[in-house]
């Protein structure tokens, strides 16, 4: 039995719907879309005979009915939030995986060692409370319940807060912290949000696994000056040495000895940014990925040099901070076996590749077997209106990952 591209193309419009006004897909965290969105996914699953549990972080849960929630399952997962101006798919694709295998595994009347779960994380993109993978790090315990209630986005409200308008009592049957216990594996089906599977024409990727990031905040202080009236040799020009440190990022990251490093400067902040005064003060980002934690340490080190280094030669003060980190993680060989052979099976071509992109799956990853599959983006694109991947692309990958489920659900772990 294969997946229904039609299925899912209804769930995926549907879904869509659930959005605030604007351009593209507006679906905040604990916002009415998002529970609308929630809501539509908990209809489907109860008319297959799924209960839906929420846990104290927000994340939503899915069994049968008569499933034992104290069982380790096998359990697919992705998000329901979107960024301001969002496409369709990001994370809603995953979800709708979930779904459809829901579906599929009730009409064939398959029954599984362990029991089927579907996970809705909670917070994924951060782009309400501004931390990213909230969801699913409160769930494996790296992010505490006080830590939650310190989060708030630009109108104040904290996430616990916003939380309880609509979950008045969050279950506590399902505990504060999840682990093996609770899953025993986890898979996740996300687009590529990149150009290499539609490059290479092959419609399915196995993560292998899931970059580490550094990102740093830089504020080159200088002085501001007449344009005109100011001898180029005594300028102490900001914006002039972020310029340099810009392509120094590139260089360097494009240098890595992994030869899947990359570096990005994607936010700038120019003071007094008038065209006719010399900039006095340049804040920005630096952004660097890499699957190799010492390659991402060494890069990192050499990246804070270079751009104290530019400091010193352009005249400016210069003071670098390290505001993100997390550690490279690399996926379940097991799991990842089990999609290779599920492809192999039915004849689907796919290609091994990292991620380079955050997921929920990294952090479920930290506590249990954890493994990804992404299908094609149009273009490359993501996280904006244009985002695009056929609905045939994400019936694949279902077909993919039933089979993987089939055989770790019915597998004595």
């Amino acid at each position: 039995m294969r997946a229904s591209a039609e299925r899912i193309r209804q769930d995926i419009e549907t879904i869509a719907g659930f959005s605030s006004s604007g351009p593209g897909t507006n679906r905040l965290s604990f916002t009415p879309e998002y529970w609308a969105a929630v809501d539509y996914v908990a209809a489907q699953m109860a008319a297959l005979g799924y209960e839906r549990k929420t846990t104290l972080h927000g994340n939503t849960r899915f069994r049968k009915r008569d499933a034992d929630w104290r069982e380790p399952a096998v359990a697919v997962g992705s998000h329901l939030d979107a960024v301001p101006r969002g496409g369709r798919f990001d994370g809603v694709a995953g979800i709708v995986a979930g779904v459809e295998i829901a579906r599929l595994v009730d009409d064939s009347g398959v029954r599984f060692g362990r029991p089927y779960e579907l996970i809705v994380f909670a917070e994924e993109e951060g782009a309400r409370f501004g931390s990213v993978l909230a969801g699913s790090k409160a769930l494996v315990g790296r992010l505490t319940h006080r830590e939650l209630g310190l989060m708030k986005d630009a109108n104040g409200t904290s996430y616990l807060e916003a939380l309880e308008e609509r979950v008045e009592h969050a279950s506590t049957a399902l505990g504060s912290v999840f682990g093996a216990e609770d899953v025993a594996s986890y898979f996740e089906l996300h687009i590529e949000q990149s150009l290499v599977l539609e490059a290479a024409r092959v419609p399915v990727g196995i993560v292998q696994a899931i970059v580490g990031i550094r990102q740093y905040r830089v504020t080159y202080s200088g002085v501001a000056n007449h344009a005109g009236a100011t001898p180029m040799r005594q300028r102490r020009d900001s914006l002039a040495a972020t310029a340099r440190a810009i392509s120094a990022v590139e260089e360097l990251a494009a240098a890595s000895p992994t030869g899947v490093m990359v570096g990005t400067v994607g936010m700038l902040v120019n003071e007094p940014n008038a065209a006719n005064v010399i900039p006095a003060r340049t804040v920005f980002s630096v952004d660097l990925r890499d699957t190799d934690v010492a390659a991402l340490a060494e890069i990192g080190e050499r990246v804070q040099e270079t751009i104290k280094r530019i400091a010193d030669e352009r005249q400016v003060d210069a003071q670098v901070t390290l505001t993100a980190e997390s550690a490279p993680v690399v996926l379940s060989s097991r799991l990842r076996d089990a999609l290779i052979g599920s492809a192999g099976r039915q004849g689907i071509a796919f290609l091994e590749m990292p991620s380079g992109a955050a997921h929920d799956a990294q952090e479920i990853a930290r506590v249990t077997d954890a493994a990804m599959i992404f299908v094609p983006s149009i273009a490359g694109r993501s996280h904006c209106p244009e985002e695009d991947t056929p609905y045939e692309a994400i019936a694949l990958g279902v077909d993919v990952l039933l089979g993987a489920i089939r055989e770790t659900g019915k597998r004595a772990d």
